[in-house]
């Protein structure tokens, strides 16, 4: 297992790195959140837990081009709806959709909570919302006490941005233990190449990113591939980690952050000693992971359950059925 988690460590480089952009709700809750829309068909059910997935494609390069996709898969979201004809494009595009921040599942992680984190009630950050924004102020609070973190001397964005990624995994960890099938789940949608997702990109966005990047179709077409492939290995990688138990999943997470926080911190602007020791960043990392299991314990599900609650309600208000 750890060889296959360190072979794949470019891939989990380049979402803890760019990721801070696209503040979300971790993968298994997406996963969890997304099981209440499934069919008799189990086919289409791995199409929707796929596209419940696959907005977050574009977290691997910090460009300009990639930055303009991200924006536009979880904002600009109801042009991929409207390309879906097919059952299987259908099934796809009804999560896809489910992801967005605008009204969709990213919406409670951080712009404005249900029941935690509700817009304007976090302590000391009236402008801020969501459950995960509000989580990682509370992790925050947490690991300043800890000479080791805060001996880094984080600026308050990197640190806050360190503390949501944590969060998000934490959650992860929990949801786990109300649905133990999850990450064999989020294996087996991710696992074949899907030829309908690649084929829905197009006719809904590449036209006019290849347009605006000066880019050839080919080129925009690339693009996208190689983004989609990087993420669909991922996301196999990913769920098979959260079958494991609770220890392992987490040393294997904090492992991989702590060799790649160097880069992360240096695209900061910060720079470690040339001796520092990255096995106190990894013990770090995973008590972060800890302590945020510890902090969302208590009333994570009342927010996912509500979330999963609202984001039907919006669906079925902006006209979004799976038949």
């Amino acid at each position: 297992m750890k060889r296959l988690f360190f072979a794949c460590a470019s891939i989990f480089c380049s979402v803890f790195l760019f990721s801070q952009t696209a503040f979300s709700w971790g993968w298994a809750v997406h996963a969890y959140i997304d099981k209440q829309f499934e069919t008799k068909w189990q086919i289409r059910n791995a199409n929707l837990l796929y596209g419940s997935l696959v907005p977050d494609i574009f977290n691997y390069q910090f460009d300009t081009p990639a930055l303009y996709m991200q924006n536009q898969t979880h904002n600009n979201f109801m042009k991929l709806w409207e390309a879906a004809r097919s059952q299987p494009g259908t099934a796809l595009a009804f999560g896809f959709v489910s992801h967005n921040e605008l009204w969709g599942v990213d919406f409670t992680a951080h712009k404005s909570g249900i029941i935690v984190g509700r817009l304007g009630t976090i302590p000391g950050h009236p402008e801020a919302g969501g459950y995960v924004v509000a989580k990682a102020y509370e992790l925050k609070a947490k690991l300043d006490q800890i000479p080791e973190f805060a001996a880094l001397q984080l600026p308050e964005p990197v640190a806050l941005q360190v503390c949501h990624e944590l969060v998000e995994y934490g959650v992860d960890i929990l949801i786990k233990h109300i649905d133990p099938t999850v990450g064999a789940r989020i294996t087996a949608a991710a696992l074949p190449p899907n030829p309908n997702f690649p084929m829905l990109m197009e006719k809904a966005y590449l036209e006019e990113f290849a347009a605006d990047f000066g880019l050839s179709k080919v080129e925009a077409r690339k693009f996208f591939t190689s983004s989609e492939r990087q993420f669909r290995q991922f996301m196999v990688l990913y769920g098979q980690v959260l079958m494991q138990d609770d220890t392992t999943a987490v040393a294997l997470i904090a492992e991989q952050l702590a060799n790649m926080a160097m880069a992360f911190l240096a695209a900061n602007g910060i720079t470690l000693p040339p001796d520092f020791d990255i096995s106190k960043l990894e013990l770090i990392l995973q008590y972060g992971i800890g302590q945020s299991i510890g902090i969302c314990s208590a009333d994570f599900y009342g927010d996912v359950s509500a979330t999963a609650v609202f984001v039907d309600q919006q669906l079925a208000q902006h006209g979004i059925v799976l038949k």
